[in-house]
Formats: structure tokens, C-alpha cells, sequence
């Protein structure tokens, strides 16, 4: 996180935003969440196992939306054979550019 979602301010590393005092930890707790499947839905692929793959790269596109996550949600989504997703998934990969931190 760069700024504060409520105020602009840049961030500080802090749980509280320096300048409106909004609690920010909450978001830093969903950020690392998503992190931490994303880092399980690598793991699964490499010891293909693609359906929990899947399970752990969707939870981690919608917990925190990047352009990793997309890719990798994307490739799970080929591989159990949902292709509907994966394509709707790499469209919104395609053009999240002004949309998606990375």
C-alpha cells in the first residue's frame, strides 16, 4: 500500500495513517492474505495440484487484485479446465493497467 485509502496520504509503515488516523491494518491483514495464497496456489502448481491451485489463486484475486495474481488465477483457471474464467480473467488482465497496483 502506498497511500492511505482515505485521505491520500502517503504511507508510512504505520497502522494508523498519519494524517486522517484511519486504521489501516485491517487492509494490510487482507493484503497478507492474499500474498499468502497466492504463495500456496504456486505451491499446488508445482506439485500439480491443479484444482488447489485454482481454490488458492481465485481466493487471492479476490482478496487483492494484481497483475500476478490475474496470470496465475488465469493459468489455474486453463488447467481445471474453466476456460470461460480464463478468458474473462485475461481480458480483465489485459486492460487493468490505470486499475491494478503491481
Amino acid at each position: 500500500m502506498k497511500r492511505c485509502p482515505a485521505c491520500n496520504a502517503r504511507y508510512r509503515g504505520k497502522e494508523e495513517c498519519h494524517r486522517c488516523g484511519m486504521n489501516i491494518a485491517p487492509l494490510l491483514e487482507i493484503k497478507t492474505c492474499a500474498h499468502n495464497h497466492f504463495k500456496r496456489a504456486i505451491q499446488s502448481y508445482c506439485v500439480e495440484d491443479y484444482e488447489n491451485m485454482y481454490t488458492h489463486a481465485r481466493r487471492a484475486n479476490s482478496l487483492y487484485q494484481t497483475r500476478e495474481t490475474m496470470q496465475v488465477f488465469a493459468c489455474a483457471s486453463i488447467l481445471v479446465k474453466r476456460f470461460e474464467e480464463a478468458i474473462k480473467t485475461w481480458q480483465q488482465y489485459s486492460n487493468c493497467q490505470p486499475f491494478c497496483s503491481r
